[in-house]
């Protein structure tokens, strides 16, 4: 088991899983400290050959309450878009950039920031206690953002109109219900489910969840005309692979495939 030590977080790694746990009592607010320190834990889960898959979770009563009011007072513009492109740009650049799959542990509460975190992710687990809340129009007087982005392509412009202009909570219930999140369990499961879900993840060859992971995200935009040829290369080249026919040979010899990530 690898620990690391952190200001605002948790950071460790057991049976393949790293678990990066926000911690800043009593609200895991997010400011500059906290969000370098996401960006450090998640270098060092992506550079650890014993962590196979992350956990983005939060302690206390929720994931995060978004990003610290305090320690936005004073700023200017000047000062918001250097923060942004630190907690924005950077964040979802390291997240994208990721070679192994990233799964947010949701419950209690999560908004603006805390949804941005956790939409970066490449599937949310919520509990059933969790709810997702974009208060930026009218707590901030401003657009919440990356939000925008996300929520209409999960949900539509409409849907996702309301949500943003009126920054009412939606419940993970509901939130289920329109796709905006993967799983949704009793709160007392709620981390023995994502642990079940990233162990069954961990078992699988590391170099095609990395192929595939960057393979969703290069599709994410591509205009049709564009997919079978990205799609023909992406397969065709896995059947080079070490993994790829140690996986074929293993599913003829009726055995558990030994992966080499190669």
């Amino acid at each position: 088991m690898t620990n690391r030590s952190y200001n605002t977080l948790k950071y460790s790694v057991n049976s393949s899983i790293a678990e990066i746990t926000l911690d800043r009592p009593p609200l895991n607010l997010i400011d500059e400290e906290s969000t370098l320190e996401y960006h450090a834990a998640l270098r060092a889960a992506d550079s650890d050959e014993d962590a196979k898959v992350i956990i983005l979770s939060g302690a206390g009563k929720g994931l995060s309450a978004g990003v610290d009011l305090h320690f936005l007072e004073q700023f200017d513009s000047a000062d918001m878009e250097r923060f942004l492109r630190l907690f924005y740009v950077e964040t979802l650049a390291l997240v994208r950039g990721l070679s192994k799959p990233i799964i947010a542990a949701v419950h209690g509460y999560a908004r603006e920031g805390a949804c941005t975190l956790a939409f970066a992710c490449d599937m949310i687990v919520a509990a059933d206690d969790a709810d997702f809340g974009f208060p930026g129009v009218p707590n901030l007087a401003g657009p919440p953002g990356m939000h925008v982005w996300y929520l209409q392509r999960l949900i539509g412009r409409m849907r996702a109109a309301e949500l943003i202009f009126t920054g009412e909570p939606i419940p993970a219930v509901e939130a289920h219900q329109l796709g905006l999140i993967t799983r949704l369990v009793p709160a007392a499961e709620l981390m023995n489910e994502t642990r079940a879900l990233a162990h069954k993840l961990s078992k699988m060859s590391p170099l095609a969840l990395k192929r595939t992971r960057d393979l969703l995200y290069e599709m994410e935009d591509m205009k049709f005309q564009d997919v079978p040829e990205v799609a023909l290369k992406a397969l065709a080249a896995a059947f080079d692979s070490t993994d790829g026919k140690e996986a074929r040979r293993a599913f003829i010899e009726k055995r558990k495939p030994k992966w080499t990530g190669k």
